[in-house]
Formats: structure tokens, C-alpha cells, sequence
């Protein structure tokens, strides 16, 4: 009866531990500009949004259209991308996700409500990302971006 409680407690914690229901990429040493201009560059569509904080970025509504994305009309689905930057300080950790979204009706006319994480494309998401991390300081002017201060 105590390992049925121990087994219980241990899978309750796995799940608190799970914060957004994302992938994680952890201990990235990067510069907090060099992390915000990958995660832009790896959203689906474009920006629709981004925090007060600088450190959650949401994508355009968009469709998967032949293994596309494309920007959401007034689709009956629809998609959306949620990128967090965790730490306060180096190395930081950024999470992706995934979130769909279903139009139903309401009394007040279509609406869209969550209906679940969509795994495929957070791990196609989270991929691209690492992806435009790896990449790191090629594209910068050394020069340019040298800061005395």
C-alpha cells in the first residue's frame, strides 16, 4: 500500500513539474537579445504579441495547409505558438508550445476555445528554435555590437 502511495506521489510531482505542457531547451548561455531574435525568427507566422516582460511571445493565429503554416481566416481550427524565456539571468531556458484552438458557438456567436496542446508541431517548433540558437553570433557584426558599457 505504501509503494501504491510513493508511485501516486512520485506521478503527481512529474505532472506539477510540467509548467506550460511545452518542450523545454535548458542552459542556453546566450545573450537574452541573441535568445529573443531566434525565437522570433522560429515562430510559425510572425508575432502577434509579446509581454510586457519581453519573455513570452505568442505567433499569429495560423493553418497547417500541406505541412505550412498559413495564416488563420475564419477557420473552424485554428493554432497558435507560445514561447516563454525562463531565468532571470544566465543560462536561461526557453519553453515552446503548441495550442489549438476550436471555434464553437456561443450565445454571443463563434468563438474560439482551447482545445489542447498539439505535440507534432510543438516538437517542429521547438526543433526550428534550436535550430536558429545553434546558429548563435554568425550573423552579428562584432564590431556593431560591441558595448563599452
Amino acid at each position: 500500500m505504501n509503494i501504491l502511495r510513493l508511485s501516486l506521489f512520485f506521478v503527481f510531482c512529474v505532472l506539477l513539474s510540467c509548467t506550460h505542457g511545452g518542450l523545454r531547451i535548458e542552459e542556453l548561455d546566450q545573450p537574452l537579445a541573441d535568445i529573443e531574435k531566434a525565437v522570433l525568427d522560429s515562430l510559425p507566422v510572425g508575432k502577434r504579441e509579446v509581454s510586457l516582460n519581453g519573455r513570452e511571445f505568442f505567433s499569429d493565429y495560423f493553418v497547417v495547409v500541406e505541412k505550412k503554416a498559413r495564416a488563420a481566416g475564419r477557420t473552424n481550427v485554428r493554432y497558435y505558438a507560445h514561447v516563454y524565456v525562463l531565468g532571470d539571468r544566465r543560462p536561461y531556458s526557453v519553453e515552446g508550445v503548441i495550442r489549438k484552438q476550436v471555434r464553437e458557438a456561443s450565445t454571443l456567436g463563434p468563438e474560439y476555445e482551447e482545445a489542447g496542446v498539439d505535440d507534432y508541431l510543438t516538437i517542429v517548433l521547438v526543433k526550428k528554435l534550436k535550430a536558429a540558437l545553434s546558429k548563435g553570433r554568425v550573423d552579428r557584426n562584432v564590431i556593431d555590437d560591441f558595448r563599452v558599457f
